[in-house]
């Protein structure tokens, strides 16, 4: 049971279609925070620093499952959220593999 449908009992209708666009807002907000680490982490990589780049890939993941989290709870369609979590699994691999930075830009880019 989503979040939405838990309270759609509990609450009058303009709550919970205010509440929902809160919820909608963050998810949006985290999706942008999501997208711009990732972001980040490619250019720290490109400057060189593959550690600390990694490290802040792993942000961009928390971020991203946050995003997931947040979705799930809307009852939303989380196919954009998985997206950004399959690039970021794809991004760490090809970094860890010392791979150009031109193809973990492509795969940036796709999302």
């Amino acid at each position: 049971m989503s979040l939405i449908n838990e309270f759609q009992e509990k609450m009058p209708g303009e709550v919970l279609v205010k509440f929902k666009d809160m919820l909608y807002k963050e998810a949006e907000e985290t999706k942008k925070q999501a997208l711009s680490t990732i972001k980040l982490s490619i250019e720290v990589y490109k400057d060189g620093e593959k550690e600390l780049a990694l490290v802040v890939l792993k942000e961009s993941m928390r971020i991203a499952k946050s995003y997931l989290e947040l979705m799930d709870k809307l009852d939303a369609d989380k196919d954009t959220a998985i997206s950004i979590i399959t690039a970021i699994e794809e991004i760490e691999e090809l970094m860890n593999q010392n791979e150009k930075v031109s193809y973990i830009y492509d795969i940036y880019n796709e999302l």
